[in-house]
């Protein structure tokens, strides 16, 4: 199994932790609910569209494998669409930490399908799901709910964003929620079907039964302390929500271009799909689709397999590259360390983007658009600009990135005091790693660990013992939570490779 995925999964983040490579207690005993306390998670902003952002709860990382061997035998734990194989959109692939490709595709053409029956796809949502359930309707199998509130400082209102474990109970949640629907549609025969992925829940329906649809999706939520979000109603058509879904049409049909223009014999094709890519973004109206065409392309085998070798970069190319790396940071994960081995590739031409875009990405506070920038950073050797914005990310309160700068040596004497105030349990993550790279706190290593590391509400002695033991043991041993940026980059090739295995691209071209 792979705990990388678990902790974080879905989020690139996952590329850039790794609690497998810590020491855990073998005996069982060691994880006992009494021997263990109430934990604070650490905040990790990711951007969504525009300036609005979701927040990530990272765990205790004891805390969070205690719950995963508690839950980890739990039904369906490994396979959440068989919870609700007729309903339910997603599938998890734990392998990869993500959810499996190709489904978002083969639930695409079942919604054309069934926009042909009904008149309309009405798309509703569930407000601030994650932060509204009630822990104590989680009851399941003889499940201990103190696992999940272990994990969020007690709180039974809601379960901590960005792990397995609480996408599973979300998921479980949802599949009640789901057989509530069928039940009350059954009764009043509505003419309906539903699927749902997570909080989003998708209506075929004809134009009549709309509003009973929301009556009905209304009344459920209101059973488990739940409300829609009345601010998130879409209503397709078949024609609308065709115009809408062009993405993937669109990066196959790059492939398919840029395969036709290729010249084998030569060493000067151009970057067509630098280009082919803008334009079609130009055709895309929603932000969310435009970042998916770029981070899915630059995903594909066909990229990741180029031969860049025979091709040549061109001035316009630089700008255009850019432009790219500034609407969606992400997809440098994906493609920067290809361009950076590129022939020809003159690094020195993008130095100043990234140096802008780097610090307006700390004052913004996107962590995870910081961590992407960092890596390319560092994949293209620009390391004057981290010397030259330790201040800022001293103030991002991003602590991987912070946690970064700490073993690259960046910070000076007044930053590391700086941090050295922060002693708050909401700062552990990246106080583990101002332990592990301070030989003045490693010298005194149980002191450091109980005044930086040891949870609020750890007040037993037995309590304070196990993280005492955890820490001390990692530590002492040079146990990184974060990865080298060579093993990161390892890491997502590992990735994409895997990816690459789930789906075939088909190379035909289309209409």
């Amino acid at each position: 199994m792979n705990l990388n995925n678990l902790y974080n999964f879905k989020n690139p983040i996952r590329h850039f932790i790794d609690i497998e490579s810590l020491w855990f207690p073998t005996d069982d005993s060691s994880f006992e609910i009494n021997k263990l306390s109430w934990t604070g998670p650490f905040s990790f902003r990711i951007k969504k569209q525009d300036d609005k952002y979701r927040t990530l709860k990272i765990p205790n990382i004891l805390n969070f494998l205690a719950s995963y061997r508690h839950f980890k035998e739990l039904e369906n734990f490994n396979n959440i669409q068989e919870m609700d194989p007729i309903h339910k959109r997603l599938s998890a692939n734990i392998l990869t930490g993500d959810f499996v490709s190709g489904e978002y595709d083969r639930q695409l053409q079942r919604d054309f399908e069934r926009l042909c029956i009904y008149d309309y796809l009405l798309k509703v949502d569930i407000k601030e799901y994650y932060g509204r359930i009630y822990t104590h309707y989680l009851d399941y199998q003889g499940c201990v709910e103190q696992y999940l509130t272990n994990m969020n400082r007690g709180a039974t209102n809601g379960l901590i964003m960005g792990n397995y474990i609480s996408l599973y109970f979300a998921e479980l949640n949802l599949k009640h929620i789901s057989r509530d629907i069928e039940r009350y549609m059954e009764r009043d025969g509505l003419n309906c079907e539903f699927s749902y992925f997570s909080d989003d829940f998708y209506f075929f329906c004809n134009k009549r039964d709309v509003e009973q649809v929301i009556e009905i999706f209304d009344m459920v939520l209101e059973k488990y302390g739940l409300e829609r979000n009345e601010f998130e109603k879409e209503i397709w058509t078949y024609e609308t929500f065709n115009n809408y879904n062009l993405v993937e049409r669109y990066w196959k049909r790059i492939i398919v271009y840029c395969l036709q223009k290729f010249d084998e014999q030569i060493n000067y094709n151009q970057l067509y799909f630098i280009n082919q890519i803008i334009y079609r973004m130009s055709n895309l109206k929603d932000s969310k689709h435009k970042k998916v065409l770029i981070n899915n392309f630059f995903k594909t085998k066909y990229f990741q397999e180029l031969n860049l070798g025979k091709y040549k970069i061109n001035n316009y190319d630089y700008h255009q590259l850019c432009f790219l790396f500034k609407y969606s940071p992400e997809v440098l994960l994906y493609c920067i360390d290809r361009f950076n081995d590129m022939p020809g590739f003159n690094k020195q031409k993008v130095h100043r983007f990234f140096e802008k875009r780097y610090i307006e990405s700390l004052r913004v506070r996107f962590n995870d658009e910081q961590l992407y920038f960092y890596y390319a950073l560092k994949i293209l050797d620009f390391d004057d600009i981290l010397n030259e914005t330790k201040d800022l990310v001293l103030d991002s309160k991003n602590q991987i990135l912070i946690s970064y700068y700490l073993k690259d040596g960046i910070f000076e004497e007044t930053e590391i005091e700086k941090l050295k105030e922060q002693e708050g349990e909401e700062y552990w993550f990246q106080n583990y790693h101002l332990i592990l790279f301070s030989d003045e706190l490693r010298s005194n290593l149980e002191g450091s660990i109980s005044k930086y590391l040891i949870p609020k509400e750890a007040n037993k002695e037995i309590q304070k013992q196990s993280y005492i033991d955890f820490y001390k043991e990692n530590i002492s041993s040079s146990n990184k939570i974060i990865r080298d940026i060579i093993d990161v980059n390892d890491e997502i090739k590992d990735y994409l490779a895997l990816k690459a295995e789930e789906i075939t691209v088909a190379f035909e071209p289309l209409d």
